[in-house]
Protein backbone atom coordinates (compact mmCIF):
# COMPACT_ATOMS: atom_id res chain seq x y z
CA UNK A 1 0.00 0.00 0.00
CA UNK A 2 1.14 3.87 -0.95
CA UNK A 3 0.28 5.78 2.08
CA UNK A 4 1.21 9.49 2.83
CA UNK A 5 1.40 12.03 6.23
CA UNK A 6 2.71 15.65 6.52
CA UNK A 7 3.58 17.57 9.42
CA UNK A 8 5.78 20.36 10.33
CA UNK A 9 7.95 17.73 12.05
CA UNK A 10 9.61 20.44 14.39
CA UNK A 11 10.43 18.48 17.41
CA UNK A 12 9.47 14.50 16.80
CA UNK A 13 7.44 13.80 19.60
CA UNK A 14 5.05 10.47 20.75
CA UNK A 15 2.25 11.81 18.35
CA UNK A 16 4.65 11.74 15.43
CA UNK A 17 5.89 8.21 16.36
CA UNK A 18 2.27 7.10 16.44
CA UNK A 19 1.68 7.97 12.73
CA UNK A 20 4.60 7.33 11.35
CA UNK A 21 4.43 3.50 12.93
CA UNK A 22 1.10 3.15 11.81
CA UNK A 23 2.19 4.59 8.47
CA UNK A 24 4.75 1.99 8.21
CA UNK A 25 2.40 -0.88 9.50
CA UNK A 26 0.81 -0.50 6.24
CA UNK A 27 2.55 1.11 3.92
CA UNK A 28 4.93 -0.50 1.37
CA UNK A 29 5.87 3.15 0.56
CA UNK A 30 5.37 5.88 2.58
CA UNK A 31 5.93 9.53 1.49
CA UNK A 32 6.39 11.85 4.24
CA UNK A 33 5.74 15.95 3.66
CA UNK A 34 7.12 18.19 5.58
CA UNK A 35 5.80 21.74 5.94
CA UNK A 36 8.70 24.47 4.12
CA UNK A 37 9.60 27.14 6.14
CA UNK A 38 7.95 29.92 3.57
CA UNK A 39 4.62 27.53 4.14
CA UNK A 40 5.46 28.08 8.23
CA UNK A 41 5.77 31.64 7.56
CA UNK A 42 2.12 32.41 5.69
CA UNK A 43 1.14 30.07 9.05
CA UNK A 44 2.22 33.13 10.84
CA UNK A 45 4.72 30.54 12.87
CA UNK A 46 8.37 30.46 13.44
CA UNK A 47 10.58 27.08 13.72
CA UNK A 48 13.49 25.29 12.83
CA UNK A 49 14.66 25.74 9.33
CA UNK A 50 13.39 23.16 6.73
CA UNK A 51 16.98 21.63 6.64
CA UNK A 52 17.01 20.64 10.14
CA UNK A 53 13.66 19.85 10.57
CA UNK A 54 14.09 17.36 7.64
CA UNK A 55 17.99 16.58 9.10
CA UNK A 56 16.05 15.27 12.73
CA UNK A 57 13.23 13.42 10.66
CA UNK A 58 15.67 11.42 9.13
CA UNK A 59 18.15 10.73 11.86
CA UNK A 60 14.71 9.23 13.70
CA UNK A 61 13.57 7.33 10.36
CA UNK A 62 16.57 5.37 10.69
CA UNK A 63 16.98 4.82 14.26
CA UNK A 64 13.54 3.28 14.04
CA UNK A 65 14.52 1.31 10.63
CA UNK A 66 11.96 2.89 8.48
CA UNK A 67 14.09 4.82 6.37
CA UNK A 68 14.40 2.30 3.59
CA UNK A 69 10.68 2.87 2.51
CA UNK A 70 10.42 6.53 3.02
CA UNK A 71 10.46 9.42 0.52
CA UNK A 72 10.43 13.07 2.14
CA UNK A 73 8.93 15.65 0.05
CA UNK A 74 8.79 19.34 0.99
CA UNK A 75 5.03 20.93 1.34
CA UNK A 76 4.56 24.45 0.05
CA UNK A 77 1.18 24.15 0.51
CA UNK A 78 -1.81 23.04 2.60
CA UNK A 79 -2.33 19.83 0.61
CA UNK A 80 0.89 19.04 -1.17
CA UNK A 81 0.89 15.45 -3.39
CA UNK A 82 -2.00 14.12 -1.63
CA UNK A 83 -4.30 15.88 -3.60
CA UNK A 84 -3.34 14.38 -7.12
CA UNK A 85 -0.53 11.66 -6.97
CA UNK A 86 -1.32 8.09 -6.69
CA UNK A 87 -1.66 7.34 -3.66
CA UNK A 88 -4.14 4.72 -1.37
CA UNK A 89 -4.61 6.29 2.19
CA UNK A 90 -3.69 9.09 4.12
CA UNK A 91 -2.65 9.06 7.71
CA UNK A 92 -4.02 11.87 9.73
CA UNK A 93 -4.71 12.61 14.06
CA UNK A 94 -7.68 13.94 14.76
CA UNK A 95 -6.37 17.50 14.31
CA UNK A 96 -5.53 17.46 10.53
CA UNK A 97 -8.73 14.98 9.78
CA UNK A 98 -10.98 17.39 8.42
CA UNK A 99 -7.71 18.92 5.72
CA UNK A 100 -8.00 15.03 4.44
CA UNK A 101 -11.44 15.21 3.97
CA UNK A 102 -10.88 18.71 1.94
CA UNK A 103 -8.14 16.62 -0.44
CA UNK A 104 -10.31 14.01 -0.61
CA UNK A 105 -12.88 16.56 -1.86
CA UNK A 106 -10.38 18.29 -4.50
CA UNK A 107 -9.52 14.62 -5.62
CA UNK A 108 -13.18 13.65 -6.53
CA UNK A 109 -13.08 16.97 -8.81
CA UNK A 110 -10.17 15.97 -10.55
CA UNK A 111 -11.83 12.21 -11.00
CA UNK A 112 -9.34 10.49 -8.72
CA UNK A 113 -9.63 8.03 -6.20
CA UNK A 114 -10.64 9.13 -2.52
CA UNK A 115 -7.97 8.24 -0.11
CA UNK A 116 -8.49 5.94 2.87
CA UNK A 117 -8.12 8.31 5.81
CA UNK A 118 -6.51 6.47 8.82
CA UNK A 119 -6.81 8.58 11.52
CA UNK A 120 -5.01 7.87 14.92
CA UNK A 121 -6.09 9.42 18.31
CA UNK A 122 -3.96 11.81 19.92
CA UNK A 123 -1.46 10.87 21.85
CA UNK A 124 -1.79 13.03 25.59
CA UNK A 125 0.61 14.56 27.85
CA UNK A 126 0.13 14.33 31.64
CA UNK A 127 -1.94 17.33 31.73
CA UNK A 128 -4.87 15.37 29.75
CA UNK A 129 -3.91 18.14 26.61
CA UNK A 130 -2.35 16.79 23.03
CA UNK A 131 1.43 16.64 23.08
CA UNK A 132 2.54 19.02 20.22
CA UNK A 133 5.91 20.55 19.06
CA UNK A 134 4.17 24.35 20.78
CA UNK A 135 3.93 23.11 23.69
CA UNK A 136 6.99 21.65 23.93
CA UNK A 137 8.85 24.92 22.24
CA UNK A 138 6.70 27.04 24.95
CA UNK A 139 8.47 25.08 27.77
CA UNK A 140 5.06 23.67 28.51
CA UNK A 141 5.72 19.93 28.60
CA UNK A 142 8.75 18.02 28.01
CA UNK A 143 7.95 14.53 26.71
CA UNK A 144 4.72 13.95 28.67
CA UNK A 145 5.95 15.86 31.42
CA UNK A 146 3.79 18.65 32.61
CA UNK A 147 6.35 21.79 33.34
CA UNK A 148 4.63 24.95 34.01
CA UNK A 149 1.34 25.27 36.45
CA UNK A 150 -2.02 24.05 34.87
CA UNK A 151 -4.52 27.09 34.74
CA UNK A 152 -7.96 25.74 34.63
CA UNK A 153 -10.54 28.84 34.32
CA UNK A 154 -14.00 27.25 35.15
CA UNK A 155 -17.15 29.68 32.72
CA UNK A 156 -19.30 29.89 35.84
CA UNK A 157 -19.08 32.18 39.00
CA UNK A 158 -21.62 29.87 40.42
CA UNK A 159 -19.63 28.48 43.88
CA UNK A 160 -21.41 24.70 43.46
CA UNK A 161 -19.42 24.49 39.60
CA UNK A 162 -16.78 25.66 41.08
CA UNK A 163 -16.06 23.77 43.84
CA UNK A 164 -17.38 20.44 41.63
CA UNK A 165 -14.75 21.23 38.66
CA UNK A 166 -11.94 21.56 41.49
CA UNK A 167 -12.46 18.93 42.74
CA UNK A 168 -12.92 16.24 39.75
CA UNK A 169 -9.39 18.04 38.28
CA UNK A 170 -7.72 17.08 41.52
CA UNK A 171 -8.88 13.05 41.43
CA UNK A 172 -6.36 12.99 38.05
CA UNK A 173 -4.34 15.97 38.40
CA UNK A 174 -3.66 16.78 42.08
CA UNK A 175 0.01 15.54 41.39
CA UNK A 176 0.91 18.61 39.03
CA UNK A 177 0.22 22.71 40.57
CA UNK A 178 -2.86 23.87 39.39
CA UNK A 179 -4.39 27.21 39.03
CA UNK A 180 -7.83 27.48 39.17
CA UNK A 181 -9.93 31.03 37.89
CA UNK A 182 -13.45 31.77 37.01
CA UNK A 183 -15.50 33.93 35.15
CA UNK A 184 -19.01 34.63 34.59
CA UNK A 185 -20.62 33.77 31.31
CA UNK A 186 -24.33 34.36 30.66
CA UNK A 187 -26.32 31.60 28.45
CA UNK A 188 -30.14 31.20 28.08
CA UNK A 189 -31.50 31.07 31.47
CA UNK A 190 -33.80 27.82 31.46
CA UNK A 191 -32.09 25.61 28.16
CA UNK A 192 -33.73 23.25 25.67
CA UNK A 193 -32.45 20.08 23.74
CA UNK A 194 -29.47 21.14 21.92
CA UNK A 195 -29.00 24.84 23.43
CA UNK A 196 -27.76 22.97 26.65
CA UNK A 197 -24.67 21.81 24.97
CA UNK A 198 -24.43 24.67 23.23
CA UNK A 199 -24.05 26.47 26.37
CA UNK A 200 -22.06 24.13 27.91
CA UNK A 201 -19.69 25.01 24.92
CA UNK A 202 -20.09 28.57 24.68
CA UNK A 203 -18.67 28.60 28.97
CA UNK A 204 -15.85 26.46 27.82
CA UNK A 205 -14.52 28.26 24.95
CA UNK A 206 -15.47 31.69 26.44
CA UNK A 207 -13.05 30.58 29.26
CA UNK A 208 -9.74 28.56 27.83
CA UNK A 209 -9.06 32.23 26.06
CA UNK A 210 -6.36 32.85 28.48
CA UNK A 211 -5.92 28.93 29.98
CA UNK A 212 -4.95 25.43 29.85
CA UNK A 213 -8.65 24.14 30.44
CA UNK A 214 -12.24 25.77 29.62
CA UNK A 215 -14.76 24.36 31.55
CA UNK A 216 -18.39 24.84 30.62
CA UNK A 217 -21.50 23.25 32.72
CA UNK A 218 -24.85 23.52 31.28
CA UNK A 219 -28.02 22.05 32.86
CA UNK A 220 -31.43 21.89 31.33
CA UNK A 221 -34.47 19.72 30.01
CA UNK A 222 -33.76 17.10 26.83
CA UNK A 223 -36.54 15.57 25.17
CA UNK A 224 -35.69 11.96 24.37
CA UNK A 225 -38.27 9.34 22.75
CA UNK A 226 -40.59 11.48 23.93
CA UNK A 227 -40.12 11.38 27.77
CA UNK A 228 -38.27 14.78 29.21
CA UNK A 229 -35.15 14.32 31.10
CA UNK A 230 -33.08 17.15 33.41
CA UNK A 231 -29.78 16.59 32.48
CA UNK A 232 -26.18 18.39 32.93
CA UNK A 233 -23.19 18.60 30.59
CA UNK A 234 -19.80 19.58 30.77
CA UNK A 235 -17.87 20.92 27.95
CA UNK A 236 -14.04 20.93 28.27
CA UNK A 237 -12.04 22.69 25.60
CA UNK A 238 -8.06 22.79 25.93
CA UNK A 239 -5.93 25.16 24.61
CA UNK A 240 -5.21 22.79 21.75
CA UNK A 241 -8.84 23.18 20.72
CA UNK A 242 -9.63 19.46 21.55
CA UNK A 243 -12.73 19.74 23.20
CA UNK A 244 -14.26 16.54 25.48
CA UNK A 245 -18.01 15.98 26.65
CA UNK A 246 -19.22 14.36 29.39
CA UNK A 247 -22.78 14.46 31.42
CA UNK A 248 -24.51 13.70 34.81
CA UNK A 249 -26.71 11.46 35.97
CA UNK A 250 -30.28 12.62 34.39
CA UNK A 251 -33.90 12.11 35.47
CA UNK A 252 -37.02 12.55 34.12
CA UNK A 253 -38.70 16.13 34.84
CA UNK A 254 -41.95 15.85 36.92
CA UNK A 255 -44.79 17.39 35.14
CA UNK A 256 -45.29 20.18 36.83
CA UNK A 257 -41.99 21.84 36.14
CA UNK A 258 -41.98 20.71 32.58
CA UNK A 259 -45.45 22.57 32.21
CA UNK A 260 -44.14 25.75 33.31
CA UNK A 261 -40.01 25.18 31.86
CA UNK A 262 -40.67 27.22 28.72
CA UNK A 263 -41.91 29.98 30.68
CA UNK A 264 -39.61 30.66 33.61
CA UNK A 265 -36.19 28.85 35.37
CA UNK A 266 -35.98 25.63 37.11
CA UNK A 267 -35.06 27.63 40.52
CA UNK A 268 -38.63 29.94 40.03
CA UNK A 269 -40.76 27.32 39.42
CA UNK A 270 -39.27 24.91 43.11
CA UNK A 271 -41.12 26.15 45.49
CA UNK A 272 -37.50 26.53 47.55
CA UNK A 273 -37.06 27.16 51.12
CA UNK A 274 -34.93 30.75 51.81
CA UNK A 275 -31.84 29.99 50.89
CA UNK A 276 -32.12 26.65 49.48
CA UNK A 277 -31.81 27.43 45.70
CA UNK A 278 -28.46 26.62 45.13
CA UNK A 279 -29.52 22.89 46.48
CA UNK A 280 -30.66 22.64 42.50
CA UNK A 281 -33.78 21.11 41.65
CA UNK A 282 -31.94 17.32 42.01
CA UNK A 283 -31.34 18.65 46.13
CA UNK A 284 -34.52 19.28 46.23
CA UNK A 285 -36.56 16.76 44.35
CA UNK A 286 -34.06 14.07 45.74
CA UNK A 287 -34.95 15.22 49.31
CA UNK A 288 -31.02 15.43 49.74
CA UNK A 289 -30.46 12.08 48.76
CA UNK A 290 -27.94 13.78 46.18
CA UNK A 291 -27.03 16.95 46.00
CA UNK A 292 -26.11 19.22 42.66
CA UNK A 293 -22.11 19.17 43.72
CA UNK A 294 -22.35 15.73 43.24
CA UNK A 295 -23.84 15.71 39.97
CA UNK A 296 -22.16 18.26 38.91
CA UNK A 297 -18.46 17.24 39.79
CA UNK A 298 -19.72 13.75 38.11
CA UNK A 299 -20.29 15.52 34.77
CA UNK A 300 -16.69 16.99 35.07
CA UNK A 301 -15.07 13.28 35.87
CA UNK A 302 -17.14 12.38 32.37
CA UNK A 303 -15.79 14.70 30.76
CA UNK A 304 -12.03 14.06 31.76
CA UNK A 305 -12.11 10.48 30.86
CA UNK A 306 -11.45 10.80 27.14
CA UNK A 307 -8.14 12.51 28.04
CA UNK A 308 -7.31 10.23 30.79
CA UNK A 309 -8.06 7.10 29.10
CA UNK A 310 -5.04 4.41 28.15
CA UNK A 311 -4.05 3.96 24.88
CA UNK A 312 -4.51 0.34 23.39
Amino acid sequence: MNVCLGGTFEYIHEGHEMLLKKAFEIGDKVTIGITTDILIKKMGKKGKSFEERKKNLEEFLEKKGWKKRAVIVSLSDAYGPAAHDDFDAIIVSPETFRRAMEINEVRRKKNLEELKIIKIPFVMAEDGIPISSSRIKNGEIKGKKRIKPLIIKIGSANEIKINATKKAFKKFFSHMQMKFESIEVKTKPQPFNREIMEGALQRARKAVLTADYGVGIEAGIKEEGGTYMVEQYCAIVDKTSYTTWGKSPAFECPEWILEKAREKEMKEIIPFKKGEEEKGAIGYLSKGMITREDITKQAVIMALIPRIAPLP
